[in-house]
């Protein structure tokens, strides 16, 4: 290689002077003076004494993070004329593409200059030419004792302490921030130690482990548990688990979020939280997004061993469902984030679990769920009643220790963890406003308030409910409640024991309608006309047979249609074969609760009576009358 002059003393080259330990920060300030020290404690000795030589060096610089790559460029950019330098941190899709300025990594090689690219992930942003001929792959780290010692030395006054703050799980950016100008080494190091700690107690949290949480799911409990084991095995001596990662799905409140905390906590893992809507707060433009995004993701692996949980991630789109205009917009934002999730040896996914979740799986784009991704999904359902209880007993503290509040619990089936919650602070707001201890007299008027309906109305809600169990009896299924207890918009409610098939027939289709119509065929065939209680009931039996038509290929045609539902506002034929297949379930759920009267008014008058029902009271009441349900064993959705 042709060598370059080598003039002795110029400050201009940073790789010119051995040490500059002595040497104030001067101008560049403590982002460039901390930039050069890492950058220098990551040279290996030969590479100095070859770019010393004046030798034409080709260098890959890993930085730590996104928010080191722009300052280690400059640092290692002192000679324009001697040596390039370029920074990609991924924030520019075009430009920071291995495919892009191989031709200049090149043509600069070839005049003698060095090339040093920098960057956070070097394999998938710097030029491909660059890594493929580079003579040296520099990995710098975050500063450590040595380095810190020494941008102490040029960048603050007084008495250096002796022991310094493990700063490793800080960024650039917090690094630089904690040196003020003329402060004492001694408060600098204060600062960096309180910043350390505050983002230690933020990464493991305060909050509970797995064992603290009874309402989790089985399945999911199981995994949780499984995957703690796995990483203490690691830290025994076996490798980091494979395909640990996971997306939680449920409907909102059910402590998604929460779960994925105590796992980190129970594996001993940093907990670094993040969601789409935080990559878009503050920002100008997609360019910001995707930055924000890296940084997060930077993040997550300088803090290793760690859980790196995205909430919400329904907020990245589905790409099978955007238009080429949409498409192209989010592209950025899509491929880094599939680029950084993807498995792999060159992911350096070790030391990481990936965990995300959502109020809707259906949503995802599936190429975010292939195996190396976010391979597992784990649903997070509503908790039983014993799980409910717990929740309750939890938030309750030291108050109703003497009550059972499983029946309690028993009264509100479906509702969440945050629900329970919410009530066990009614509770005891209750109580402390009225200067007393709360009651279980309280808890149950606040899970279940008194009915202020008329009792025409409430008859209405008690027949269509039991219009509702006498279809899942009929259909062959297992009930797991009824009730008339008013939560929302919802007068009443009935819940199926059990999970739907997997992979639903036509006759399942079918089944699943009538239940959802047998309670305004309940209400005329007992109280002569139907009411509009009916209005939800309706709006998911119209949609489950236009998909069953027009996207499941479950009737006349296997055209599938991504919005089949929404077919129906202008595909007249479609709306009258639905409308068809709706009188005609609607008719043979009429005739049904006409047969079935006497069971229909037997139940309407225990839920009136008693207002919720278990699985058990309706299969006694049933039995009683003689008579017994039949059909096929179809899963419905609750009604």
């Amino acid at each position: 290689m042709r060598k370059l002059s080598h003039v002795k003393g110029n400050d201009d080259d940073l790789f010119d002077r051995p040490d500059d330990d002595d040497d104030a920060v001067g101008s560049a300030g403590v982002a460039d003076a901390l930039a050069l020290a890492c950058l220098r404690a990551a040279l290996p000795a030969d590479l100095r004494r070859r770019i010393r030589c004046g030798d034409t060096i080709a260098a890959v610089v890993q930085a730590p993070g996104a928010d080191w790559c722009d300052a280690l460029a400059r640092a290692a950019r002192k000679d324009a004329m001697r040596t390039v330098s370029l920074a990609r941190d991924g924030s520019y899709r075009r430009d920071h593409d291995p495919a892009r300025g191989n031709d200049a990594v090149a043509a600069d090689l070839a005049r003698g200059r060095s090339v040093v690219g920098v960057s956070q992930d070097p394999k998938r942003f710097l030029p491909s030419t660059l890594i493929a001929v580079a003579d040296a792959d520099v990995h710098v780290r975050a500063p450590d004792a040595k380095v810190l010692r020494s941008l102490l030395r040029k960048s603050a006054s007084g008495r250096i302490p002796d022991a310094l703050p493990d700063v490793s799980t800080l960024n650039f950016h917090e690094i630089v921030a904690c040196f003020r100008s003329g402060a004492a080494a001694r408060d600098v190091v204060d600062r960096l130690a309180a910043v350390a700690k505050r983002k230690a107690v933020d990464r493991t949290g305060d909050g509970p482990s797995l064992q603290d949480l009874p309402w989790v799911p089985a399945g999911a409990m199981r995994w949780g548990l499984s995957l703690a084991a796995a990483v203490a095995a690691h830290r025994a001596g076996t490798a980091w688990p494979k395909d640990c990662s996971a997306l939680f799905h449920g409907p909102p409140g059910t402590g998604k979020t929460l779960f994925a905390s105590a796992v980190a906590k129970s594996c001993g893992l940093n907990f670094i939280a993040t969601s789409p809507s935080e990559w878009f707060r503050n920002t100008t433009g997609l360019n910001d997004v995707v930055t924000a995004f890296m940084r997060s993701w930077d993040a997550a692996r300088a803090a290793r061993p760690a859980l790196f949980f995205i909430d919400e991630i329904d907020g990245l789109p589905d790409r099978a469902k955007l238009d080429a205009d949409r498409l192209s917009w989010w592209a950025p934002l899509l491929d880094a984030v599939l680029l950084a999730l993807s498995g792999g040896p060159d992911s350096e996914r070790d030391g990481l679990v990936v965990c995300a979740a959502t109020n809707h799986p259906e949503k995802i784009d599936p190429a975010l769920l292939r195996p190396g991704r976010i391979g597992r999904l784990i649903e997070i359902g509503p908790p039983d009643a014993l799980g409910l209880a717990a929740v309750l007993r939890h938030h309750l503290g030291t108050a109703l220790t003497d009550v059972d509040l499983v029946p309690a619990a028993s009264l509100a089936p479906g509702a969440t963890p945050a629900q329970a919650a919410q009530w066990a602070d009614d509770v005891l707001w209750l109580a402390r406003d009225a200067g007393r201890p709360p009651t279980l007299d309280d808890l149950l008027r606040i899970i279940a308030p008194p009915d202020d309906r008329t009792p025409a109305d409430r008859r209405v809600a008690a027949v269509h409910e039991a219009g509702h169990c006498v279809a899942y009896r009929e259909a062959g299924m297992q009930i797991a409640s009824a009730s008339i207890i008013p939560r929302g918009a919802s007068g009443g409610e009935t819940r199926a024991a059990g999970r739907r098939p997997e992979f639903p027939t036509r006759a399942d289709l079918d089944a699943g309608v009538m239940i959802l119509l047998a309670g305004r065929a309940a209400e005329e065939a007992i109280l002569g006309a139907a009411s509009t209680g009916a209005v939800a009931d309706l709006a998911v039996a119209t949609r489950a047979l236009a998909e069953g038509h027009a996207a499941h290929g479950l009737g006349a045609t296997l055209l599938h249609r991504s919005d089949a539902a929404g077919s129906l506002a202008y595909d007249r034929d479609l709306r009258d074969i639905v409308e068809a297949d709706l009188s005609r379930l609607y008719a043979q759920s009429l005739a049904l609760t006409r047969r079935r009267r006497a069971d229909v008014e037997r139940i309407a008058e225990a839920l009136l009576a008693r207002r919720f029902l278990t699985g058990d009271d309706i299969a006694a009441l049933v039995t009683a009358s003689g008579r017994r349900g039949r059909g096929p064993k179809a899963r419905g959705r609750d009604a």
